[in-house]
């Protein structure tokens, strides 16, 4: 009878042990000994949310690997563990308490544009970019909340494709953000470097309003659209003789032409080289003509060609030395 007591004994502690064993992580509440970083992630690179002050208590679910998994706004978020215990600060007697004054982080975060970058070299009326805008939270302690990011160009020759506002909801303290936006211009846009405005709006945990505004450069291009009429010879001429021939130029681009040239290339005619026209203006005309004398031993029919070598603004600006 004393052996089966033995054996039964046996059996229930093993099951005990197994329950022991298995059973869940209870939730604790510890204190930190210094002020510690709470972050998203059990490691040190990633983002840091805010800083638990030394001495503040905390709801501890799990641990492992040096690093503790607290409750913190009702998300699981991580604190090295080192820094956490789970005795509570010590309190003074009342006759020997002094009051210290209380600090708060009255910082003002820094918000800011670091890079920017345009899908393409230049941006014209007959394709779109994408311009990415990279924002920064400089501050270690603060995250930003309700961010909301806006973007005008103050000469309208710019546009949104789509709302030109993009609202975020949170960026962590020592985070990056990246605001892509679709960018066309209009069909009047002024040729050269435009100056847009970028502004974000945010606020802290509570609920203080900043602001900051900065500017990106973003390049405009027209194409060139050069029309001429013209250029008409007699169904027949003589030998020896000059005719002469007139361009009517007409520049229906919104870009301006420089140092435009007449190049004529007919066999059996001579021009004396090129023609000179000069600079055309957007909108406007301008006539160049030739004088061609027919060579003396020419017979027959005969053909040839007239090239307008043509230069734009933008390229005019950029052209080396």
């Amino acid at each position: 009878m004393k052996k089966i007591t033995a054996i039964i004994l046996c059996f229930l502690f093993l099951f005990s042990f197994t329950l022991t064993a298995s059973a869940e992580y209870e939730q604790e509440i510890v204190y930190a000994t210094e002020n510690v970083n709470i972050r998203t992630e059990p490691n040190t690179d990633c983002d840091i949310i805010t800083v638990l002050q030394k001495g503040s208590s905390i709801t501890r679910v799990g641990e492992s690997d040096g690093w503790s998994k607290v409750i913190y706004e009702g998300k699981e978020r991580y604190i090295t563990s080192e820094y956490l215990t789970m005795t509570p600060p010590e309190e003074k007697p009342a006759e020997e308490t002094t009051e210290e004054p209380t600090t708060e982080d009255n910082s003002t975060p820094r918000f800011m544009v670091t890079s920017y970058e345009l899908s393409e070299k230049s941006l014209s009326p007959e394709k779109s970019a994408v311009l990415k805008v990279t924002f920064k939270n400089y501050s270690t302690t603060k995250a930003l909340y309700n961010i909301k990011f806006s973007l005008t160009d103050p000469s309208g020759d710019i546009l949104t494709v789509g709302m030109p506002t993009k609202y975020v909801k949170s960026v962590y303290a020592g985070s990056s953000y990246v605001w892509e936006i679709k960018l066309k211009a209009i069909n009047t846009a002024a040729i050269g470097q435009h100056d847009l405005q970028i502004t974000a709006e945010y606020e802290d945990k509570n609920f203080s309003s900043y602001s900051s505004s900065d500017t990106v450069r973003i390049d405009v291009k027209q194409s060139v659209k050069l029309s001429y009429s013209g250029a008409v010879l007699p169904k027949k001429v003589i030998q020896g003789d000059t005719q002469t021939v007139t361009l009517e130029l007409m520049n229906t681009g919104k870009s301006r032409i420089y140092n435009c040239t007449l190049d004529f290339d007919i066999e059996g005619m001579q021009s004396g080289g090129s023609v000179f026209v000069g600079n055309i203006e957007p909108a406007t005309n301008a006539q160049g003509s030739a004088n061609l004398r027919v060579d003396s031993d020419t017979l027959g029919e005969v053909t040839g060609k007239i090239t307008i070598p043509t230069r734009t603004t933008t390229e005019r600006s950029t052209r080396k030395p």
